[in-house]
């Protein structure tokens, strides 16, 4: 143990039969232990063999320690090794970039050790790792490796396994004078060559391929190398210090609920566990692997392609749990048979694994679609492996500020983007130094994969990742930044007071509260104070912008900065958007209904869960319609009746709704859906509808529109959206080479959309003629 006894109490009859694991990397520390043994034991003759076991999966000269496992079953085997601190280093985990050159000062070489075991000796710690005799070691052998190599308990295999267990208890003892987070994975390749199942695994492989397995196996040695990250303590500290780094613009501490940290440190201890990280920046993916660091828990496996494993970077990210995969494997069953097993084994020894689920930054705010790639590996390994109890733990982080969201507003509405460069990166580190706000980490429940799926079941995979992301969606809290956008938005090109923001504010939040949907702390709290230091930074950074030289203060939105507002908004669109719903249907309704008010209105209903099926995540039919139900009865528990009675319940509906923010979640949407409908619209009959040439054209046409004030802001400018409105098409069979009948269509959907664009103008109009009747306090 840490404080220099055993963890196994060595009674009496024990005391004359025990051997002595040394883990000692020179003579330095090997003197310290063989003194301390001879010290403490008694021993007059002590039986000792001295490896260095503790770095990496070097072959290890066991012939000493193999000669020494022939005594009794009941000889105890006692690991011992030396731990040397930093002085103050648990404060603040000061390690700086000169120890890559110098070396880690946590393993000093003879000379450095010397040295500072003249200054301070108590900087030379015995550890004691728990001890287990030679019986229960050989019990372990068999289970854990099958009995290796068929040679027998005598075999240098086994003497081998002895080291590493040696080892492995010694990083549990280090580990408690250390920390959790640096509970690093050691010799991997040799758990994965002595494994069963993989030995069972290239078995089949080689009858399937009809090659020996002995080929198989050389061919394996290399890929584990390839593909096996190999994190250190030291990696792991300089990868911490260049997190803090890239954060520095924001506030010190992450914002996390006390609840939810305690529920994810018991399930990285307890169950085999993967975090999916929602994706909206650079930056974000740092934010677990922070967490964890600086919360004392294991540390994360992360994925990269094989195209980023190049030079010191590469490097570097693999000795700080980087695991590296090649684009594409499918001709290579001995890569795919190692890479399943390694994930394997990090699942069943509780090494967390995490990766953004959505495959790439989401370039409009809102969450995109799950990429499957990665969890299908996993579920793949898992189900191969027979590993069980698999959670998918979905990991939200939300920013005050995306410094990357003026790159994604340039890039989407047709503006050259700058290329990835090194100066590039020089600027992008520097932006991040800029005042950005408050981060906040917010886990959903987990999702549990008792057993996992077979490899071809993709309707089984399609909805674990839907769970994932409907959770994560869930879990998204308002922040003071995107519902100021929302706001802005919803009521430009008029901008509002400091007293109708905070009303508007102050009537978001209530609605929030009153449906369980999360809130950052400035909102939660709803105090002046605390909104002011968020709002400075806001228009600091030219996102918002403040007129105090007249009598009011105004806040507003630059046009031009209308798309980069958006994304914000967009990122907790989903939130409003049955509420959307209810409002657009029941606008649309209020001046053309006859007949049967409540069957139209479910019509409308089911045509804009149509309409908007490529932007947002549904639940089943059945489930969302009972979401409306739900919706409608918080504004008005006698809904049915109202709107049953015709255009007078309409109208007492939509007084309720006030203040309405449909207009500002949908009509971005369907303004860009306008834009592709309108270009198909003009085609001549005969015309194939040629993709990239469509979405170029509709860049062009997007800009006049908007100059023309045929669309309300470029915000409805972008390819994505665009992509999303030919996908529309395509769905309701329009996309296809154009005839009469398909143009008479598109004309139709035109009108339609543009129809859809009108009301949602008369709704924008109601929530400016309502701002001046908002409650409203002092100025913001």
């Amino acid at each position: 143990m840490a404080d220099g006894t055993p963890r196994a109490e060595i009674v009496a009859e024990q005391a004359a039969d025990r051997l002595y694991i040394i883990d000692a990397r020179n003579g330095v520390e090997r003197r310290i232990l063989l003194d301390w043994i001879h010290s403490t034991s008694g021993d007059d003759e002590p039986v000792w063999a001295s490896l260095d076991i503790e770095d990496g999966d070097h072959a290890l000269p066991v012939d000493v320690l193999q000669a020494r496992l022939g005594g009794a079953s009941s000889r105890l085997v006692v690991p011992l090794r030396v731990a040397w601190r930093i002085p103050g280093f648990d404060k603040d985990r000061a390690l700086k970039f000169r120890h890559l050159i110098f070396g880690d000062p946590r393993h000093p070489g003879p000379l450095r050790a010397r040295a500072i075991l003249l200054r301070d000796r108590r900087r030379a710690q015995i550890l004691v790792g728990e001890a287990a005799t030679l019986d229960m070691l050989r019990t372990r052998f068999c289970a854990q490796t099958g009995g290796g190599d068929g040679e027998g308990e005598g075999s240098p295999e086994f003497a081998r396994f002895v080291a590493r267990q040696a080892a492995l208890a010694l990083d549990v003892a280090e580990r408690g004078i250390r920390g959790t987070r640096y509970k690093v994975p050691r010799f991997v390749a040799d758990g994965l060559r002595t494994s069963p199942k993989f030995r069972a695994a290239l078995a089949d492989l080689a009858e399937a391929t009809g090659r020996p397995v002995a080929d198989l196996y050389r061919e394996a040695r290399p890929l584990m190398k390839e593909v096996i990250a190999r994190p250190s303590a030291l990696f792991l500290d300089l990868r911490a210090r260049l997190d803090r780094m890239m954060f520095g613009g924001y506030a010190p501490e992450m914002e996390i609920d006390a609840a939810e940290l305690a529920k994810l440190r018991n399930i990285l201890r307890e169950h085999p566990t993967a975090i999916l990280f929602t994706h909206k920046t650079y930056i974000d993916g740092a934010t677990p692997s922070r967490l964890t660091y600086e919360k004392d828990m294991p540390m994360l496996h992360s994925f990269g392609g094989a195209n980023l494993d190049f030079a010191v970077m590469g490097e570097f990210f693999r000795r700080s749990g980087m695991i590296f995969i090649r684009r594409s494997f499918q001709d290579q069953p001995v890569y795919k048979l190692v890479l399943r097993h390694y994930i394997a084994w990090l699942l069943a020894k509780r090494f967390p694994l995490s990766w953004a689920f959505e495959g790439t930054r989401s370039r409009l705010g809102k969450l995109m679609p799950p990429k499957y790639g990665l969890m299908k590996y996993v579920l793949d390994a898992a189900h191969a492996t027979g590993t069980r109890g698999v959670y998918f733990v979905p990991f939200v982080t939300s920013f005050d500020l995306i410094r990357d969201v003026e790159e994604y507003a340039a890039e989407q509405t047709g503006r050259n983007k700058k290329p990835e460069s090194l100066s590039w990166f020089i600027g992008y580190m520097k932006s991040l130094k800029e005042p950005s706000g408050r981060i906040r980490l917010d886990i959903g429940e987990p999702v549990v994969i008792d057993a996992a799926p077979g490899p071809d079941d993709r309707r089984a995979l399609e909805k674990i990742a839907f769970a994932v992301a409907v959770e994560a969606n869930r879990v998204t809290p308002l922040t003071v930044t995107s519902v100021m956008c929302l706001i802005l938005l919803g009521m430009a090109p008029r901008g509002a007071t400091s007293a109708e923001l905070l009303g508007a504010i102050g009537a978001v939040t209530d609605w929030a509260r009153a449906r369980g949907i999360r809130l950052s702390k400035e909102l939660e709290s709803g105090g002046d104070g605390a909104l002011s230091a968020t709002v400075d930074t806001l228009v600091a950074s030219g996102l918002l912008a403040r007129y105090e030289a007249g009598s009011e203060t105004i806040y507003s939105i630059d046009p031009a900065k209308h798309p980069m507002a958006s994304y914000y908004r967009n990122i907790i669109a989903h939130h409003f958007l049955d509420r959307a719903m209810v409002e657009l249907a029941l606008f649309e309704l209020r001046d053309a209904v006859s007949g049967d008010a409540t069957a139209a209105f479910w019509a409308k209903i089911d045509r804009l869960r149509d309409l908007f099926k490529f932007e947002f995540f549904y639940p089943p039919r059945g489930e969302h319609l009972a979401a409306i139900e739900a919706e409608l009865s918080r504004i008005d528990p006698v809904w049915d009746r109202r709107l049953a009675s015709g255009d007078r319940g309409i109208a007492q509906l939509l007084r309720r709704c006030q203040p309405v923010v449909g207009h500002a979640i949908l009509l971005p949407f369907a303004e860009a859906y306008s834009v592709v409908a309108d270009l198909l619209a003009r085609a001549n009959p005969g015309d194939a509808v040629d993709e990239k040439a469509l979405l170029d054209a509709a860049l062009t046409e997007g800009r006049q529109a908007y100059l023309l004030r045929r669309i309300s802001s470029e915000a409805a400018i972008g390819k994505l959206l665009f992509a999303n409105g030919l996908s529309l098409m395509r769905h309701m069979g329009l996309a296809e080479e154009a005839t009469p009948d398909i143009l008479t269509q598109r004309r139709a959907l035109l009108l339609e959309l543009r129809g859809l664009a009108n009301v949602m103008e008369t709704m924008r109009l109601s929530t400016v003629a309502l701002a001046d009747r908002l409650p409203g306090t002092s100025d913001v």
